[in-house]
């Protein structure tokens, strides 16, 4: 799968400049795993899941023509809510 990812003017990664602790391969890492997927504003899913450290991380994302590619538009640590809705939606522990 090919990832694309949102940047800023400057080339930087744009969840990395307000979420610097969140990597690009721990983002990556939770397409390698069931996630809580919800619509959100224009198009774009939030999905909630989890990295191999068992890490939860939220990200907003637009899937490509064919399903082949995904842009990343933003990352973010997840709160408690978030992985209650996750736990809720794929059930059990991750």
């Amino acid at each position: 799968m090919k990832f694309v990812f949102a940047t800023e003017r400057d080339g930087t990664i744009h969840f990395r400049k307000r979420h610097p602790e969140v990597t690009v391969r721990e983002v990556k890492e939770l397409f390698e795993f069931r996630m809580a997927v919800q619509p959100t504003y224009g198009g774009a899913l939030k999905g909630v899941g989890h990295t191999r450290d068992r890490r939860f991380l939220v990200v907003i994302f637009k899937w490509g023509r064919k399903k082949d590619s995904v842009f990343i538009l933003t990352a973010y640590p997840a709160k408690r809510k978030h992985v209650e809705v996750y736990l809720r939606t794929v059930g059990g522990r991750p």
